[in-house]
C-alpha cells in the first residue's frame, strides 16, 4: 500500500507539470520576457557520484571512516518555467555507521564503543520540485555561469536484504550548486539529505535519522529546445469606463466596513495570540521544573527481604551511571559489616540478539560491580565471587538489565 501512494504521488506531480505545459504552452505563449514554450522543450537528465553519511543519535561512535559510505544518484526532469522545475531521482548504494541494537543491519562480531558496525544497501526513488533562485531575483539569463537551484520533494525508501525492506515514505531537500560548461551541459554539486521513521534500521528506540550525501555529477539537456527563447510581451491597452460617482461611493463604504470588521478580527485574533504564548511560557517553566526534579526510583538501588541488591542499566549498556554507581557504596557498607560472603550475578536478555554478545554483556556488567565495590569502596575481593546469566525477560526487560549482589 505505501509503495502504490508513493508511486501515485511521483506520477501526478509530472502529469500536473505535463499538463500545464501541453495545455499552456504549445502556441509559445510569453510569460515575463520569454517563451515557455511546448511539452517537448526543456528536458534533462543527470547523474552524480560522491559519498554520503548516516546521521543519527550514534555519530560520535567509532572511527570517522566508519560513517561514510559511497553514492550515486540518476535523474530525469523538466524545466517549465526558468524559475519552477521537477525531476525523478533515483539515488542510494550503500550507508554505514554504527547501531545500539543487535539488528539485521549490523555485524555481531564487529564492535566499536560498545556500539555494532551497521552496514547496509538500499535506494531511494522520489519527486522534486525544483527552484531557480537566480531566474527569480535576477531575471533569466541563458548565458549564466551559475544557478542555486534549492529542491525539496517526497519518495519510496527501501532496504535490500534478501530482497526489497523496511519500505518507508521518504521527504528529501537539498540544494544544486549547477555551473553552465556550454549550451547542452551543466556540472553539478548537489547536497541533499532526507528524514526517516525511526525503526528504518531495525532500532525503533532512535530519535534522528537523516541520511545525507554530496555528489558531483553532469546535467545533459535534451528536448526540441534546450533553452527557454526571449519573447516579447504586448502591452496590455487601458480601455477607461465611466464609473458612476454614487456607485462608487457605495463601494468606498462598503470596502470601509469590511476593513473594520477585518480589524476586529485582527484585534481578537492578537489577543487570542498573546494567551496562547503566555500559556507556552506557564508549560516551558513547568518543563524546566520538571527536568530538575529528582530522578526516579527505578534506577536506584533495590533490596529484597533476603538481603539480596539489584542496580540496574540502561538497554545495551554494561556501565552504571553515577548516580547508581554511588549507591554502591551503601551495598559495600552491608557487606564489610556482615563479613559474609557474596556473589555478584550479572544479567542480559535471552530473546534479543546472539546468545554470545548478550554473555560478554552479562559478564562485563558483572565485573563493573565487582571492580567497584574492590577499588573505589574498599571491599574485600575474598569476599565476592562473580557469575553471569542469559535468561528469559518474560515480559520485563527492566529485570535482565541489571547486576544482582547476593
Amino acid at each position: 500500500m505505501m509503495k502504490k501512494v508513493i508511486l501515485t504521488s511521483l506520477c501526478a506531480i509530472f502529469a500536473l507539470g505535463a499538463f500545464a505545459q501541453s495545455t499552456e504552452t504549445q502556441e509559445l505563449k510569453p510569460s515575463k520576457d520569454y517563451l515557455v514554450g511546448s511539452f517537448a522543450d526543456n528536458w534533462f537528465i543527470s547523474g552524480g557520484i560522491g559519498f554520503q553519511t548516516y546521521l543519527s543519535e550514534y555519530y560520535t561512535a567509532g572511527s570517522l571512516l566508519g560513517h561514510f559510505s559511497p553514492a550515486v544518484d540518476l535523474s530525469v526532469g523538466k524545466w517549465l518555467t526558468p524559475v519552477f522545475g521537477v525531476r525523478a531521482q533515483l539515488s542510494g548504494l550503500n550507508q554505514r555507521g554504527y547501531n545500539l541494537l543487535n539488528t539485521p543491519y549490523i555485524d555481531a562480531n564487529e564492535m566499536e564503543d560498545n556500539v555494532y558496525k551497521m552496514n547496509f544497501y538500499y535506494f531511494n526513488l522520489h519527486a522534486d520540485l525544483l527552484f531557480n533562485i537566480h531566474s527569480q531575483f535576477y531575471r533569466y539569463n541563458p548565458g549564466r555561469k551559475y544557478e542555486l537551484i534549492p529542491f525539496v520533494g517526497m519518495g519510496w525508501f527501501a532496504t535490500i536484504k534478501d530482497g526489497l525492506a523496511n519500505n518507508e515514505f521518504a521527504a528529501n531537500a537539498g540544494i544544486i550548486n549547477q555551473f553552465r560548461v556550454n549550451d547542452r551541459l551543466d556540472l553539478d554539486l548537489e547536497l541533499k539529505a532526507m528524514i526517516l521513521r525511526s525503526d528504518v534500521d531495525g532500532n525503533p528506540a532512535k530519535r534522528i535519522n537523516v541520511p545525507a550525501s554530496a555528489t558531483i555529477g553532469l546535467t545533459y539537456k535534451i528536448g526540441k529546445a534546450k533553452e527557454f527563447a526571449l519573447g516579447h510581451i504586448e502591452p496590455t491597452p487601458i480601455v477607461e469606463k465611466a464609473v458612476d460617482n454614487s456607485e462608487l461611493e457605495n463601494k468606498t463604504n462598503e470596502l470601509a466596513s469590511r476593513l473594520a470588521d477585518q480589524q476586529k478580527k485582527n484585534n481578537d485574533l492578537n489577543k487570542a495570540l498573546a494567551h496562547e504564548k503566555q500559556r507556552a511560557n506557564q508549560l516551558n517553566d513547568e518543563l524546566e521544573a520538571m527536568k530538575k526534579a529528582p530522578r526516579t526510583v527505578k534506577e536506584a538501588v533495590v533490596a529484597d527481604i533476603n538481603g539480596s541488591f539489584r542496580v540496574f542499566y540502561e538497554i545495551g549498556k554494561t556501565n552504571l551511571d553515577e548516580f547508581n554507581s554511588a549507591n554502591l557504596e551503601y551495598i559495600a557498607g552491608i557487606i564489610k559489616k556482615t563479613n559474609k560472603k557474596y556473589t555478584i550475578k550479572g544479567y542480559a536478555d535471552k530473546t534479543t540478539g546472539s546468545l554470545s554478545i548478550n554473555q560478554k554483556l552479562a559478564n562485563k556488567r558483572a565485573e563493573n560491580v565487582y571492580n567497584l565495590l574492590i577499588e573505589k569502596y574498599g571491599v574485600n575481593k575474598d569476599m565476592l565471587s562473580i557469575e553471569s546469566y542469559v535468561v528469559n525477560p518474560e515480559g520485563n526487560p527492566a529485570l535482565v538489565r541489571m547486576t544482582e549482589v547476593k
